[in-house]
């Protein structure tokens, strides 16, 4: 009985999310240019059609074709390369 107390007295709650707090990624490709770096101003467009640039976050060197699978998150703007992460702007057309 005296848990019983204990559990009534306390207050149980949940953190929830936000639409703000959300961080929403996806998983793509980068499909141009052939030869991707990274540096600082870089253009590159995903195989889903969006184009973007590159806006710091140092060089990754080069990307080859074979592992160019990329997580894109908008929300945070980052692009994220293997265990690299770059600052990256979504460009308007």
């Amino acid at each position: 009985m005296i848990s019983l107390g204990l559990l009534s007295m306390s207050t149980l709650t949940y953190a929830q999310l936000t639409k703000e707090d959300r961080v929403i990624c996806y998983k793509s490709a980068i499909k141009e240019p052939l030869t991707f770096y990274g540096n600082p101003m870089d253009a590159f467009t995903l195989y889903d059609g969006s184009k973007w640039k590159v806006a710091d976050g140092g060089p990754v060197e080069f990307i080859p074709l074979r592992y160019r699978n990329v997580i894109v998150c908008p929300t945070e703007q980052l692009l994220i390369i293997d265990k690299r992460a770059l600052l990256v702007e979504k460009m308007r057309i």
